[in-house]
Formats: structure tokens, sequence, C-alpha cells
């Protein structure tokens, strides 16, 4: 059967995205679409390798890890390594899953050519069966998904970019209801954040009360006092520029807010900032103002 540079390269690039987007769902996150376009270009591309002479089984197993790995790493980033491996190995079982169900598909109501080497597979198929192929496979996934998922659900899940003076971070935040700091003189709420992912925004003066040195006086740090279940505790404050807060239905930005930062890990790497909602409650949405 013959093998179509630009068919394999326009069925993988379709397959990955719908992998990775499924993949995004599972673990809750409001993923970039550009983001995820570019790892399902990086599958897509790795789907050339079919072209290539027959490799063993160990090298093709190494390939298709090593190109797992690009995979989510385009589409996902690199927090930490447990965010990392939560994302290799979801995307991983999804994409096993996923090719199974697509496989039984092809085999019993639409049967197809295959070729399979290198890890790579290309199919000899209609554009609109594997469109509806896909959309079974991903409905099916997400149906399983919804029932065996123990995160956090995903409306109280958003991806939030954080701004001070040149530089902004991006990081995934949990709308923590239990999250009621405020700032004392000012009244603002306070989001708490992993310092890993502010280092790069922090003012001297927090980074200096975090590793026990003596603090450089600045106008843009405070303290506040939080409350757990092991005692009450102190947190260094600051006031970024903005926070902007994306969720599944709309996004909010505001300058009226402080952040607290933490050494200690919040999640299992789901999320790394949790938000207190008064951050967003009131707020208009930023994406239809600026429209």
């Amino acid at each position: 059967m013959t093998v179509y540079a630009d068919i394999l390269l326009v069925i993988n690039l379709f397959v990955n995205y719908a992998l990775l987007m499924c993949s995004s769902m599972i673990m809750k996150r409001n993923s970039r679409p550009l983001r995820i376009l570019l790892g399902a270009s990086v599958g897509a591309l790795y789907g050339l390798v079919i072209f290539l002479p027959a490799l063993p089984k160990a090298a093709e197993l190494i390939l298709r890890l090593i190109a797992t790995a690009l995979i989510v790493f385009a589409a996902f980033g690199y927090k930490n390594l447990r965010y990392f491996l939560r994302s290799f190995f979801t995307f991983f079982a999804v994409s096993l899953g996923f090719g199974g169900i697509m496989l039984v598909l092809w085999v019993t109501v639409a049967p197809v050519g295959m070729v399979y080497n290198n890890g790579a597979v290309y199919f000899d198929i209609n554009l609109v069966v594997l469109a509806v192929s896909t959309v079974v496979s991903f409905a099916v996934i997400s149906l399983i998904s919804h029932f065996t998922a123990r995160t956090a659900p995903k409306e109280s899940v958003a991806l939030v970019s954080v701004g001070r003076g040149n530089n902004i971070v991006r990081a995934t935040a949990l709308i923590d209801t239990g999250n009621s700091l405020c700032e004392a003189f000012s009244g603002y709420p306070v989001a708490l954040g992993e310092y890993g992912t502010l280092e790069k925004i922090l003012p001297s003066a927090v980074r200096e009360y975090l590793d026990g040195k003596e603090i450089t006086p600045s106008a843009d740090f405070r303290v506040v006092m939080h409350k757990t279940v092991s005692g009450t505790g102190v947190l260094p404050v600051f006031r970024p520029d903005f926070i902007e807060v994306r969720t599944a239905t709309r996004t909010v930005r505001t300058d009226k807010a402080y952040i607290a930062v933490t050494k200690s890990n919040l999640s299992r790497g789901e999320y790394t900032v949790l938000l207190n909602p008064e951050i967003i409650n009131g707020e208009k949405n930023y994406a239809q103002a600026v429209q």
C-alpha cells in the first residue's frame, strides 16, 4: 500500500491534537490551544519515522518514549518532575486507549488498509470516518474520565498570569473557596503561590525573608497571618502589577490583589497557585472588555 506523507501528517496532527485535548481535560487543565497544536505538530512529525528502515524493537520503544516526552513537553511544558510525569503517563495512557478504540471501530465498522513501522501507523482511511471515529473515542474516554477523576472540578481550575515589571509568569491555579486571606491595610484579597513558580517576579525582600536574611525595605512587601490545621503562621506577600485569571467561561484581570509566597508544594503538580475567589468576583470579563 502506498503511504502519502501529506495525508500521514494531516491524520497524525488531527489525532494527536485530540489526544492532547483529552489528556488536558482528564488532568483538569486549561491548556492553551496553541501549545496543544505545537505538541500535536511534534507528534505529526514523529509519524514520518514510518519511512525509515525497520528498527529493532528496543530502539523503537526508546524512540517512542522520547517522542512522547517531546510531545508532552511542547504541549504542557515543564514545571516540576511530578507535573511532567503526570502529563507524560496521562498522555501515554490516553494514546493506548484511544488507539485501541479506534482500531476496533476501523476493523469492525470500516475495514481499512494499515501500514505499521517503527511505532508509527498509517491508515488508508476516509477523513469522514477518521473524524467520526475520533469523536466517538473522545466521548468514550471523556465519559470514563468523568466517573473516575478525583482531582479538582474543572470549573475551579484556572490559568493564571502574573505580571511584575517586565516579567510575566503563568501557572495553573485552583480557585479555593477556603482561601479568605486579605492584606490588612488595603483589604485586597491574597492568592498563595509556590516559590518556584513565582521566583522570576519576586521582590528581593520576599526572597530575603524566605531565606532568613536581613530584609531590604520595599514598598510592595507585606506579611499576612494565616491559619492552618496545625496552627498559625506568617507569609510574605507582594503586590504584582496585575493578575489575569482565565477560566473555562471568562478572563478577568485586576491589580487589586496581593500574592503570598510559600516554599511548600500546594499539590501534586496539578496546580501551583491557590486563588482567593474575591480576586475574580465582581471583575468584568477582560477578554470582552479589550475587544
